[in-house]
């Protein structure tokens, strides 16, 4: 299953229904703000803790400052980003549902019907041959799915991608 290229047809579709934006920065922002805040103390110049203790904050807050800062650069430069629903203004979730091989035809008639609430009802299997990739908005206004079937050590595509919007 390539994620990148159920979001490319996504991107592709009429009307710029689905944007690509950029990942969230608060999270590495705040991890470098915590790391500079650990670390600050330690270098005004009082030793107002023990060796060990100035030794562990140091570490902790250089861990900190280092996998913020990583991130953070990561997330500026990630050309990847994720899917944005522009009719509801908000991020698509993915998801996956996994099935076994008895449903091969079920799965792949219900995703040609678009029918979500069928494939919710189908039992999950704990050693999936049948997946359902999928992206839908946290209303349940907008999905995207595709199934795929696992053959030769590899998910292949079973179904194309269907869209289904609210309304249709």
């Amino acid at each position: 299953m390539d994620k990148n290229k159920i979001c490319e047809a996504m991107y592709a579709l009429p009307g710029a229904v689905v944007v690509r934006r950029r990942k969230p920065l608060l999270t590495p922002f705040l991890l470098l703000v915590g790391g500079v805040i650990v670390l600050l103390p330690l270098f005004t110049g009082r030793p107002a803790l023990t060796a060990d203790l100035h030794s562990a904050a140091l570490l902790v807050g250089a861990l900190l400052a280092l996998c913020g800062l990583v991130l953070l650069l990561a997330r500026l430069f990630d050309r990847t980003g994720v899917p944005y629903y522009t009719a509801g203004r908000c991020r698509l979730r993915y998801e996956e549902l996994r099935f076994g091989r008895g449903v091969r035809e079920t799965v792949a008639a219900r995703v040609d019907a678009g029918d979500l609430a069928g494939l919710d009802a189908l039992p999950r299997a704990q050693v999936p041959e049948i997946a359902v990739a999928l992206y839908r908005s946290p209303d349940g206004r907008f999905v995207a799915m595709q199934a795929f079937e696992y053959v030769d050590l590899e998910y292949r595509p079973l179904t194309g991608l269907r869209v289904c919007r609210a309304g249709e």
